[in-house]
């Protein structure tokens, strides 16, 4: 029994080793990261960090983000064709860096004010400033890891993450120290661009796939009109979620204090640790997989794979992390983060429904299901804020993550009936 369920998820097990590794690494410099900076800037600069994160976020969902599902799914599946593969990425290469140049002159030359929209003042414009020169660099960095995924290169995948992750890791670091809240802005901008130089290194003489950033012969609009299905869903994805997390932020600073912003970010950045291993291995495994198969059946298979290794692991690792939550604050972010404890139990559930969607909405991805990810992350984010809304009149900051929790029950019923939909329709076809 145990030879047969080893050979049954050969493949989902040895991509969960890589994927394993990498997420183990991405999480030990996150939580060393959090741990030193959180105690350096306290709640109230972490809030501050947050706004930032999720500004970076929604610029490069236009120059790599974006990109992340087509360049995965076209490279996966022109593995066979080498010159439609080559003509993929040269056009995610050309396209992503023009749009990264304006993007950095715009944010260069209006600094102020995307310093007023994101930290609510103008003393942070050289931060902002400091985002249109990194921008290219965080993209290239962002762009080769989405290209060796489509191309199952797990081990090139494994040092290219570990650079970005440690690199990171340590410029946020050192500048916190020195410079405080200051420096850890400066820290999460400064370091992709120091940890582009590395990659080249790690990469060895597989650094030339960069090449096809300047053979502009290989530009294709075919490719353009490929790709802009997935640009737009990854956009406004990452668009509605950052700004929907702002107006969350604000709300909780408005109706109850900056420190009680700090403790729901604490809880999103610890949530985002322990999600790493579950939410890439979507992409890492199940993406390549569903983007090569139309069959219902083939579907259902993949998706029982996934299910019947990840549900117990999230079981466990989630009770484990709800026993262990004050340990676990005390370690990471010190006793003045105590407070967020109160957070854990109705974040879990949400984290947990969570995990069961974006596994289903790879389909969308796959598939290019537009407008039925349009649809669903439009209801996820509306009913994530108007909920958040109503609930922290009742429970105050724990209504937050109750609201959480439900939004994303409701959005894995809508999930569940697209699918349903798809298949459906091709069943009549």
């Amino acid at each position: 029994m145990r030879f047969r369920f080893f050979n049954t998820h050969r493949l989902l097990l040895k991509a969960s080793y890589f994927n394993g590794i990498i997420v183990a690494l991405k999480a030990l410099s996150g939580v060393a990261t959090t741990m030193v900076v959180s105690r350096v800037i306290g709640p109230s600069g972490l809030a501050l960090l947050g706004n930032l994160r999720n500004f970076t976020q929604t610029i490069s969902s236009f120059t790599a983000e974006g990109y992340q599902n087509g360049a995965i799914r076209y490279v996966s599946e022109y593995q066979e064709d080498a010159k439609q593969q080559q003509q993929i990425i040269a056009s995610i290469f050309q396209l992503s860096m023009g749009v990264a140049l304006v993007f950095g002159v715009v944010l260069f030359l209006f600094s102020s004010f995307w310093s007023e929209m994101v930290f609510k003042t103008d003393a942070y414009a050289d931060i902002i400033r400091l985002v249109a020169v990194g921008l290219p660099f965080l993209s290239l960095n962002l762009l080769l890891i989405y290209i060796f995924n489509g191309l199952e290169r797990y081990k090139k995948l494994v040092v290219l993450n570990g650079v970005l992750s440690l690199g990171n890791m340590v410029m946020t670091i050192v500048l916190a120290l020195q410079m405080g809240l200051r420096g850890a802005l400066i820290g999460v901008i400064l370091g992709p661009i120091l940890v582009f130089i590395f990659m080249l290194l790690g990469l060895g003489k597989e650094r030339e796939v960069l090449l096809n950033l300047f053979r502009f012969k290989l530009f294709s609009l075919t490719a353009v009109k490929k790709l802009s299905g997935y640009l737009l869903m990854t956009i406004y994805a990452t668009a509605i979620v950052s700004v929907t997390y702002l107006m969350i932020r604000n709300l909780v600073i408005k109706t109850l204090s900056t420190e009680d912003a700090g403790y729901w970010e604490a809880m999103n950045r610890l949530s985002s640790f322990y999600l790493m291993f579950f939410i890439s291995l979507t992409s890492f495994y199940l993406l390549p997989k569903l983007a090569k198969t139309d069959a219902f059946g083939s579907f259902k298979k993949e998706l029982k794979h996934f299910y019947t290794l990840t549900i117990p692991l999230l079981v466990v690792a989630f009770f484990i992390i709800y026993f262990l939550r004050t340990w676990l604050l005390q370690l990471l972010l010190g006793d003045e983060f105590l407070p967020t404890e109160r957070l854990f139990f109705w974040q879990l559930v949400g984290d947990f429904i969570s995990i069961l969607a974006i596994a289903l909405v790879k389909q969308f991805h796959a598939k290019r299901m537009i407008k039925a990810y349009l649809i669903s992350n439009s209801v996820l984010n509306l009913s994530y804020l108007i909920f958040s809304h109503l609930f922290i009149e009742v429970y105050g900051l724990q209504g937050i993550v109750k609201a959480y929790a439900l939004a994303y029950f409701i959005y894995l019923v809508l999930v569940l009936f697209f699918v349903y939909m798809h298949f459906n329709s091709k069943k009549n076809e």
